[in-house]
C-alpha cells in the first residue's frame, strides 16, 4: 500500500505517537476482513415453508457483501431441513432471481430475500 510506504518514510505533519497509531490502524485495516451486517427479511415459499416451519423471518442478520452460495449456507444453518431443496432452489433478492453460486450480493437493511423452491405443475 503506497500510503503505508509513505508513512514508513515519516511524515512531518504527524507526531511520532500519531504516526505509530495511524500505521497500526492501516496495518489492521489491510490485514483484516471487515464485513457489515444487514437486517433482512426472509420469505419462504411453497415447500420451503413446510421445511423451515415459518413463512417469514422479519429480521435476519446477514453479513454483507455475501455470495449467494454463502447466503444459502446461512439459511441452511438456520433451517437444516431446507437441504431437501438443494438441487432446485433459487433465491430472490429484492424480487430478482439469483442463482446459488459465486455471485456477490450487497444487502441492505430491510431487503427481502426469498427462498423459491422448484415449482411443479403445468
Amino acid at each position: 500500500m503506497k500510503l503505508k510506504r509513505k508513512l514508513r518514510k515519516g511524515n512531518a505533519f504527524l507526531s511520532p505517537a500519531a504516526h505509530r497509531q495511524l500505521e497500526t490502524f492501516l496495518t489492521c485495516l489491510t490485514s483484516a476482513r471487515f464485513f457489515m451486517t444487514a437486517q433482512v427479511c426472509v420469505l419462504y415459499f411453497a415447500k420451503s415453508v413446510e421445511l423451515a416451519g415459518v413463512k417469514e423471518e422479519k429480521t435476519v442478520a446477514v453479513p454483507t457483501p455475501i455470495s449467494s452460495h454463502d447466503l444459502w449456507k446461512l439459511l441452511l444453518q438456520r433451517h437444516p431441513r431446507l437441504c431437501e431443496l438443494q438441487d432446485g432452489v433459487v433465491l430472490a433478492v429484492r424480487q430478482e432471481y439469483v442463482p446459488i453460486g459465486d455471485q456477490v450480493l450487497t444487502l441492505g437493511d430491510g431487503d427481502e430475500v426469498a427462498v423459491v423452491p422448484p415449482l411443479s405443475g403445468g
